[in-house]
């Protein structure tokens, strides 16, 4: 079985000046485009993770415009470690981040959301 935390953020509209970071790139590693995806084994290997299994992911693609930064803790605390994924890119979590990752966010501006996301949520 496959899932995977669906993160979609499209602006209605994009202020001037802005970079277009809503480009479509298709799937990467499975992942669609605009997911943050969550993978329980290393090398975007094994069952991508549903927000229902928090703390159990290994590595990580991020197939938006955005970088994505991953929490420890929850509540978006990075007081004991955080890692953050690149736009159109992925990569295994380090040691400290594997199998200990509860809440992402993206980063705040014009065209992003910047709420916390915990894991464990319904």
């Amino acid at each position: 079985m496959r899932w995977s935390v669906r993160v979609t953020f499209r602006p209605a509209a994009q202020p001037a000046g802005a970079r277009n970071h809503c480009r479509s790139s298709g799937r990467l590693h499975g992942c669609p485009d605009l997911y943050l995806c969550f993978y329980f084994n290393s090398n975007f290997e094994g069952a991508l993770a549903n927000v229902q299994v928090k703390n159990n992911a290994a590595s990580v693609v991020n197939n938006a415009g955005w970088t994505a930064t991953v929490y420890y803790n929850s509540g978006c605390n990075g007081s004991v470690a955080s890692q953050s994924f690149g736009m159109y890119g992925g990569a295994n979590f380090t040691a400290t981040m594997k199998n200990n990752n509860a809440s992402f966010k993206w980063p705040s501006g014009p065209v992003v959301f910047s709420d916390c996301a915990k894991r464990d949520q319904d």
